[in-house]
């Protein structure tokens, strides 16, 4: 049975596991973005080290038990990972570029923390805060600290003024570029806040390949899998969705030529060849987090090229219906975003980015080019594999 504790702010409780779903949600409003974060801090209040703080470019710092999944606004905590050097950890919302917009909370209305437990999903706290009347553009929503050998969770709700990057420096972080820079990168051993969006096809942008060291870059999918309508004898069914799959094709430096895709089980491998990994087949549409590659860093300078693309399974090729868009992240690099702004309702197949080695960095270009189908895209880049129908 459930017995749920629901505070206010200023309020705490012990929790009765170490182990927690973090959700963080809020109000919406017209192009109001809201990002949400952590910070891992000692006992002077501060980061040890920049990989102390968990945000949409460095989502996980596993060794200390914490994950987030930036699409979903939630944290994964193992809190009998984290080392004792690690006496709080603060959660933040900020909205992205905030200040430079003129943009506040008091426009989302409110934001709610829920604790649940890991393995049983029960709820196990609650902090609802009303932000009507808060005019900041960043919030501390809530702690997780230790007292007395135990772990409790507190209710903050505390505004700050400025973003992201001043809420960062505040506790310590070393911010390299603003959130609204367009620099593709930080100056090195900086954390990097920016987000650039890929607007136009054939637009790129080059990134430090970071060769050798640990890490992964994660490629998500997202779309709106609302059914495809159409009138008369046609109209598809309501409950209906479109099974949108995230794939890509790889090429090494030594000739080696492959694919990741759910389509006859080439989920691939992130440790061992190829070194990416396809997280989920999402066959209806529902999961908010959409499909995930992931590249293992250590390899990339193995790689000549990838090519990211999706096809839709089952659905009509309504492209103007899905609103897809994938973010690519890495350690220490800004958020890059695709949309696919572009349609041929009349194909089944999209090419969305190439990423390339060139010159000792990693070069990643908007695409957006539409094919019949698997064969037609391979031909169209060059890639020489052969093709058999397949099935999930």
């Amino acid at each position: 049975m459930s017995h749920r504790i629901d505070l206010v702010a200023g309020q705490n409780c012990p929790l009765p596991t170490t182990s927690l779903h973090v959700s963080v949600s809020h109000g919406q409003a017209p192009g109001v973005a809201v990002d949400v974060s952590a910070f891992l801090l000692n006992a002077q209040g501060k980061v040890s080290t920049d990989d102390d703080f968990i945000f949409f470019n460095q989502p996980a710092r596993t060794e200390s038990g914490v994950l987030l999944e930036p699409e979903l606004g939630r944290f994964t905590l193992h809190l009998d990972r984290t080392g004792t050097d690690i006496q709080k950890i603060a959660l933040a919302l900020t909205i992205t570029d905030g200040q430079a917009k003129g943009q506040h909370f008091s426009l989302l209305n409110n934001v709610t923390v829920l604790v649940k437990d890991f393995l049983s999903g029960i709820e196990i706290a609650c902090f609802s805060l009303d932000t009507a009347q808060n005019q900041e553009s960043a919030l501390i929503v809530g702690e997780f600290y230790r007292y007395q050998q135990q772990w409790k969770f507190r209710a903050v709700g505390q505004g700050f003024i400025g973003g992201l990057q001043p809420l960062a420096e505040f506790y310590g972080v070393d911010v390299g570029e603003g959130e609204a820079s367009p620099a593709p990168a930080a100056p090195a051993g900086k954390i990097n806040l920016s987000k650039i969006t890929l607007d136009k096809k054939g637009q790129s942008v080059s990134l430090e390949k970071n060769t050798g060291e640990s890490g992964e870059i994660l490629i998500n999918l997202n779309w709106n899998a609302k059914p495809v309508k159409s009138a008369g004898l046609f109209r598809q069914s309501a409950a209906a969705g479109i099974d949108l799959d995230l794939a890509c094709l790889w090429e090494f430096d030594s000739g080696e030529i492959g694919g990741v895709q759910a389509l006859g089980d080439h989920f691939g491998n992130l440790q061992q060849f190829p070194f990416i990994e396809l997280d989920q087949d999402d066959r209806s549409g529902s999961s908010v987090g959409g499909e995930t590659l992931r590249i293992n860093t250590k390899h990339l300078h193995e790689f000549r090229r990838i090519l990211i693309y999706t096809f839709i399974y089952e659905g009509v090729p309504n492209w103007s219906h899905v609103d897809a868009v994938i973010n690519i992240k890495s350690k220490n690099q800004p958020e890059i975003e695709i949309r696919l702004d572009s349609y041929r309702d009349d194909q089944f197949l999209c090419a969305l980015a190439m990423l390339e080695n060139i010159n000792g960095q990693l070069q990643i270009t908007k695409l957006i080019d539409y094919f019949a189908g698997h064969q037609q895209m391979d031909r169209a880049f060059g890639w020489g594999l052969n093709y058999v129908a397949g099935s999930k």
